[in-house]
């Protein structure tokens, strides 16, 4: 009978193993200060920090206590085809502890069900949570179902979670929050639902109260590879976000966290002419920011032979870091 049921156990996991892969960043293997710790000391939904630490991110730290639920102890509380093949309500009603139970990957079935594309047993669940807390769980890769739902492209999950209370700043094993996915991988529509606050109207359905969220979420926090929401969009050319976030009061001059680099530094490097004129004319877009380096993007675009970059900042009266020290009466 145990052999029976490993080799079912088997079978799932080499049949959700490609669907997992779907976002890039499952391409690549833990660092080695990003593995999970065998101890836990940190309540990731009281944390004051802006910046989670990487003791953190382990697939332990889920806040919830779980013991309500798991009553005998066992890990792998459920047989997930038959529980994703059930067909009715009441029948996934009458399995409340099974809907909310881990398997040996961290998944619940909330996030095998976002992934198979079952929606309607997806808002099923949603509605069946006992608790905000249990949205924002994460599996062994640190996903929760809202970076699922982002990642599978399903908006109107993305909102239901959103309204249900899950966690919008949670970060994945790379450090992205679901609006970092978002905005690396151009899903504009998602986007405006992860900006826009919730409304009064939307949570009345919930039969426990949600906490307050900062929504949009404070834009300046940077994933494990030092860049922001506001990088990635730039970085993928993705102009209709972009906007977006400019719409929402982004900083251009956040510094992406390895060389200091603002927006309008990284458009100069890549010769973005466009981009690099729709900077300057943002009053607020310091042409004159420096890298950690001490490199203005007039440097850069001359750096890196950009001419016609070069020739619009210097129009506009940008300056070498040079003109500074030179001007310097010490």
């Amino acid at each position: 009978m145990e052999g029976t049921h490993h080799n079912m156990k088997k079978s799932r996991l080499a049949m959700f193993r490609d669907a997992r892969q779907i976002s890039e960043e499952e391409g690549d293997c833990l660092r080695t200060d990003e593995l999970p710790s065998s101890e836990v000391t940190t309540d990731p939904f009281s944390a004051k920090d802006k910046y989670p630490s990487v003791t953190m991110l382990c697939d332990k730290l889920d806040s919830c206590d779980m013991s309500d639920l798991q009553s005998n102890g066992h890990q792998d509380l459920f047989n997930i085809n038959n529980l994703l093949q059930r067909t009715t309500q009441q029948d996934i009603v009458c399995h409340t502890e099974e809907m909310f139970g881990k398997d040996d990957d961290g998944d619940m079935p909330l996030h095998l069900a976002i992934i198979m594309d079952k929606l309607w047993l997806v808002s099923i669940i949603i509605k069946m949570a006992p608790a905000y807390k249990f949205l924002s769980i994460r599996n062994k890769l640190f996903q929760t179902p809202l970076h699922l739902a982002v990642i599978m492209r399903k908006m109107d999950i993305v909102r239901q979670l959103m309204c249900a209370g899950a966690d919008v700043m949670v970060v994945d094993r790379n450090g992205n929050t679901p609006l970092h996915i978002t905005c690396r991988d151009g899903l504009y529509d998602i986007a405006r639902y992860l900006l826009e606050p919730v409304r009064y109207s939307e949570i009345q359905c919930n039969p426990y109260d949600i906490p307050y969220q900062k929504i949009p979420q404070d834009f300046d926090i940077a994933n494990y590879d030092g860049l922001t929401c506001l990088h990635l969009a730039v970085m993928n050319k993705h102009m209709d976000i972009l906007q977006l976030l400019i719409e929402r009061d982004v900083d251009l001059n956040m510094i992406e966290r390895k060389a200091g680099r603002t927006v309008l530094h990284m458009a100069c490097i890549s010769g973005d002419v466009k981009l690099v004129r729709m900077f300057v004319h943002v009053r607020t877009c310091n042409m004159d920011a420096r890298t950690y380096s001490g490199c203005t993007p007039l440097d850069l675009a001359r750096d890196y032979n950009q001419d016609g970059v070069y020739t619009i900042l210097a129009a506009a009266g940008a300056k070498h870091s040079a003109e500074y020290v030179d001007s310097d009466p010490d």
